[in-house]
């Protein structure tokens, strides 16, 4: 079969880097990011998140291909800001927005929980009905690495970008 492995698709090979960057000759304040081991999920998110700011005149991505595992992120901005730091601000912004997410999302299940709630609900805290994962149990992390759901180092498959 030609395909290649699944674990290809989400796992980065040693001594490769997260994210490449290359300024683009063509067009002014504007650079490539190459995101590895990502596709359209990651890439449509940031896009969207980009264009909500005014600095940004143009964000487009593309995957170079459907058997290799990344995608291309181009970002322009104005000369009052760098595509460096819209993109920073862009994933700050995303982490904050999840986070609300996940806190209504246990905020819901604790009222749930209270007010006697659905027997299909009950143990769903602690992941019962997510395969073990554990993501929903506030002692454990997301995914089961200890140390809870932050964006710094927390998780096992957390990338520290400097940029």
């Amino acid at each position: 079969m030609n395909a290649p492995e699944r674990h290809e698709m989400f796992t980065l090979p040693e001594g490769a880097r997260k994210i490449d960057i290359s300024k683009d000759a063509k067009m002014a304040n504007c650079i490539k990011f190459s995101i590895q081991r990502e596709d359209h999920t990651i890439a449509n998110i940031l896009r969207y998140k980009l264009l909500k700011n005014p600095q940004v005149l143009f964000v487009a991505y593309r995957m170079p291909h459907p058997l290799e595992h990344h995608v291309e992120l181009k970002v322009q901005t104005t000369s009052r800001t760098t595509p460096i730091d819209v993109m920073k601000e862009a994933i700050e912004l995303l982490m904050q927005d999840y986070g609300n997410i996940r806190s209504a999302f246990d905020n819901e299940l604790f009222r749930m929980e209270a007010s006697g709630g659905d027997a299909s609900m009950r143990g769903a805290r602690i992941g019962a009905g997510y395969g073990g994962f554990g993501a929903l149990d506030p002692t454990t992390a997301e995914f089961g690495v200890a140390g809870g759901m932050g964006g710094r180092g927390d998780r096992s498959d957390d990338v520290d970008i400097d940029f």
